[in-house]
């Protein structure tokens, strides 16, 4: 007899983690790693910056590390393929905007927007402290009669 077999593409999910960086919507910078969620029959994965392969993983759990300054600004294309030992595959495509990002313009952002925040918090709380005291001292008095 022949033996029949069901070759199956593995399956492949990918996440985004920010190791230093800064991201909004599609708008990321700095240091990230790209995570895959796969099937256990996946040997490899492959992932590729504009159609330029970047990375060749061959270890589990497959990932790869980047830092968008070595790139240009604007949108890229990532993709990131997973293969099995029967060579089917599974791609996963983002499109994410590279954007200016620098730890120390990061922190003194941060740093500002601190100081802002307590600087108004301060000032909203020293008016209501001494609308306060002038509401204390003011007395309200009756005319009095100096003569008769």
């Amino acid at each position: 007899g022949c033996l029949a077999g069901v070759i199956a593409s593995p399956s492949l999910s990918t996440s985004y983690y920010k190791n230093d960086g800064y991201g909004l919507g599609d708008d990321i910078g700095g240091q990230w790693t790209i995570n895959t969620d796969v099937s256990p029959d996946v040997s490899y994965v492959e992932f590729y910056v504009d159609e330029q392969l970047e990375f060749n993983d061959t270890l589990a759990p497959f990932s790869w590390s980047f830092n968008t300054n070595n790139y240009t600004l604007g949108l890229h294309t990532i993709r990131v393929i997973a293969f099995n030992p029967s060579g089917e595959t599974a791609t996963v495509v983002s499109n994410p905007n590279f954007v200016e990002y620098s730890a120390t313009n990061f922190w003194l952002m941060t740093i500002v927007g601190v100081v802002i925040v307590l600087v108004v918090t301060l000032t909203v709380s020293l008016f209501r402290v001494r609308k306060k005291k002038l509401t204390k001292n003011v007395y309200i008095t009756s005319p009095k009669k100096i003569c008769d």
